[in-house]
């Protein structure tokens, strides 16, 4: 019996190939847990780095991913980050990428989920872009947080 390998068509989890930046992270968290390949067991998750932006309740914060060369991508997954001590699950967000001038929200998305413990997918109609960003808006007394973010494209 001989085995064929076969090409990968279609969307795949390409976060890794993203340089991560952010409005703001606290200084005992990191942006290196957003796409480290870690999987997230809880929104509790101590067991690799994780983003967080403590302390500023009731604000937008942003995190992104700038790639090299332009992806076309049409969804994204977020495992949100809650350790019941002021970071908790967003309020809202919407997902936007760079245009080439400027950031514009992805057209169509279904999902924007914000359910603990488990990743929220968000499709969406397909962009090419060096960039997409995840804008985070924070509850009025808490902060926001995210154990892992994965974007798929081409």
């Amino acid at each position: 019996m001989k085995l064929q390998v076969g090409t990968v068509t279609g969307p795949q989890e390409i976060s890794a190939l993203g340089t991560a930046s952010t409005s703001f992270v606290s200084s005992w968290e990191s942006l290196a847990g957003l796409n480290d390949g870690y999987a997230p067991t809880s929104s509790n998750d101590r067991g690799h780095s994780v983003y967080g932006n403590w302390d500023n309740p009731g604000t937008t914060q942003w995190v992104q991913y700038d790639f090299a060369a332009a992806k076309t991508l049409s969804s994204t997954s977020i495992y949100w980050f809650d350790d019941d001590q002021g970071i908790d699950l967003p309020a809202s967000y919407t997902i936007q990428y760079w245009n080439g001038t400027a950031w514009v929200n992805v057209a169509s998305p279904s999902g924007l989920g914000i359910v603990a413990n488990q990743y929220n997918t968000t499709t969406f109609t397909a962009v090419s872009t060096t960039k997409i960003r995840v804008n985070i808006t924070a509850k009025t007394t808490t902060s926001t947080g995210i154990e892992s973010w994965r974007v798929y494209g081409m």
